[in-house]
């Protein structure tokens, strides 16, 4: 692996060429997670020469990195267009339409949705791709963040993404159909939104997300953990 610092692309032509090989590794991290991604592979799905994967990037976890980034943007991007329809909404959503819009802001529009959660957990065993996402998760979350107040939920970004990302990996397990699955629970969810919003009255759905996430907050993780459950089963 190359330890040489990553040369800045000195032309547009450079700056293309380099964003289309982190764009082909992102594709292959989609695809079959971080552990498919080789400078030949890349090379291959890019369309350019096996040197130029190593010549703007100090070796293979810069360019994972990088991919990485790309990959979590795509998801806060999603989320951030559902938000802008969300806060354009000149009515109050029904339950079916705020279930809708909550799984559009967090599940990816079409399968096949194995391959994107079989992604995501093994992004654990590799350092660069999950500091990526680590990095990344506060703009998708301030997105779903959005999409919560906009519908006037009391509930809380992680607690919306936990929700589809389960219903997901539950409905794979049993073979059902993960959209149905998660829109299922998104209702029940939202349900219990509603309940809460008249035991906690005096406080608007803002107030309620700042509160659980001063009193309940959720455990960190140093990204040097990353990949360390995974490297010590196989010592």
């Amino acid at each position: 692996m190359s330890t040489d610092t990553p040369r800045t692309p000195a032309t547009s032509k450079g700056a293309a060429r380099r964003r289309s090989i982190i764009d082909a590794a992102a594709e292959i991290i989609r695809e079959s997670g971080p552990s498919a991604v080789t400078h030949r592979g890349v090379a291959e799905r890019a369309g350019c020469s096996l040197s130029a994967t190593t010549y703007y990037f100090s070796g293979l976890d810069d360019l994972l990195y990088e991919a990485g980034r790309v990959n979590i943007a795509l998801w806060a991007e999603r989320a951030e267009r559902v938000a802008r329809r969300v806060e354009a909404l000149d009515h109050s959503p029904s339950l079916e339409e705020a279930v809708q819009l909550l799984l559009s802001a967090t599940l990816p529009d079409a399968g096949p949705y194995l391959g994107h959660y079989m992604q995501l957990i093994s992004a654990n065993t590799s350092v660069p791709v999950g500091r990526a996402y680590g990095e990344g998760r506060n703009r998708l979350n301030a997105a779903v963040d959005r999409v919560v107040n906009g519908l006037g939920l009391y509930l809380t970004a992680e607690t919306v993404i936990a929700t589809v990302d389960g219903a997901a990996v539950t409905a794979l397990s049993e073979h059902r159909d993960v959209r149905s699955t998660a829109l299922a629970l998104l209702r029940r969810l939202v349900q219990l939104s509603e309940l809460s919003s008249t035991v906690l009255a005096d406080a608007t759905p803002a107030e309620f997300r700042t509160r659980m996430n001063r009193e309940m907050p959720l455990p960190t993780r140093r990204p040097t953990d990353i990949g360390r459950d995974d490297r010590s089963r196989q010592q």
